[in-house]
């Protein structure tokens, strides 16, 4: 009896996984890019490559692109020529093409990503302008070896830098994009004139159709009222030579009323360039300062908003707050609103707040 059961212990512990599979045979995307022109989907995968060398191991990418009628044909056939098992738990980026976008095929692009478990949902969703997606996965060098890596690391900078940047994953996307409390945004990339991968405007989506392209003003201005900000620069011109504040922190209120929107923003920022010679000794200085950018900032943000029900895009969830306040739809009230914004700033300087209110 003994006997038997020690075969049968080794049988379970002899056997091996019937679908492990090695390493060595998968392919691991880190990052996919989708066109569509000419009634096909060309698809994109910039895929992870160990390159052995005498001094170490790097990792490096490469790129390999196929196209096919549907979205799913697009990758069939772009697995074919992979050799490996396509391996998605890596996924950092997902790029769409203005092409894409603009022939409102972004529905079959999640319907496909929502049918496949293998791909994982915690990328990020950016739009090309100007270049095709391929263009910037295949745009790596010895400085940027991982396209996927560089655009994660660009955006995470650029929090500090000129605001464009939308960090929200896929799952928070798609939840917008199926809502119907929310229009969705998504983030821009581009390749400048001196062939460096940037970002770029928002991009406005209506029930997965294209809606419009923010100005690069007004996709600032988004993140601004939607979250606190690491840094939004903001320039005034005295006699023609420009002064320059950085907005680091910012705390807004919107409330939503059956004819009126208020916007209510308290700021704080700091002086990043004084071209203009201001006398930066005086407490009479600061408070013209705060009054001056307070103003442009409140102009700036009505005028977004105003452009906003212009274009029917309620990217700010105007309807959803109204509905948390009374507990009644909107139906669409706050297209007609008045709009009021007020802007609360306060400039710091060698430890002292000096702070203007209304």
């Amino acid at each position: 009896m003994k006997k038997i059961i020690t075969l049968i212990l080794l049988c379970f512990l002899l056997t091996g996984c019937y679908d492990n599979i090695e390493l060595n045979n998968l392919a691991i995307i880190t990052g996919i890019g989708i066109d569509y022109k000419d009634d096909n989907f060309y698809l994109t995968y910039e895929i992870l490559n160990d390159i052995k060398t005498e001094e170490n191991t790097a990792m490096k990418s490469y790129v390999l692109s196929g196209q096919g009628k549907s979205i799913s044909e697009a990758f069939i056939n772009t697995n074919y020529k992979v050799g490996k098992k396509p391996y998605y738990a890596h996924l950092k980026v997902v790029l769409l093409s203005e092409n894409v976008i603009k022939n409102n095929e972004l529905n079959k692009i999640v319907d496909y990503f929502l049918r496949d478990t293998n791909i994982r949902d915690e990328f990020l969703l950016l739009i090309t302008k100007d270049v095709t997606p391929k263009d910037i996965l295949k745009h790596n060098s010895k400085n940027t070896p991982v396209i996927s890596d560089y655009i994660i690391n660009l955006i995470d900078n650029e929090k500090y830098n000129n605001n464009l940047a939308i960090d929200e994953n896929y799952q928070f996307i798609l939840a917008k994009l199926m809502s119907k409390d929310y229009d969705t945004v998504l983030g821009g990339i581009t390749i400048n004139n001196e062939d460096e991968i940037t970002l770029d405007n928002f991009v406005i989506f209506k029930d997965f159709n294209y809606k419009n392209t923010l100005s690069k003003l007004d996709s600032s201005l988004y993140n601004l009222l939607s979250k606190n900000v690491f840094s939004f620069a903001i320039d005034k011109y005295y006699d023609n030579k420009n002064v320059t504040i950085g907005i680091n922190h910012s705390n807004t209120f919107i409330k939503v009323l059956d004819d009126e929107i208020k916007i209510d923003c308290n700021l704080e920022g700091k002086i990043l360039e004084n071209a203009a010679n201001l006398d930066l000794e005086t407490e009479k200085t600061y408070k013209k300062l705060n009054e001056d950018f307070a103003k442009i900032l409140e102009s700036d943000i009505k005028k977004f908003v105003l452009l906003l029900q212009d274009n029917e895009s309620d990217i700010l969830g105007f309807q959803q707050r109204y509905y948390q306040r009374t507990r009644k739809k909107n139906n669409n009230l706050w297209l007609h609103a008045k709009v009021n914004v007020n802007v609360d700033l306060k400039i710091n300087t060698k430890g002292f707040i000096f702070e203007v209110k209304e």
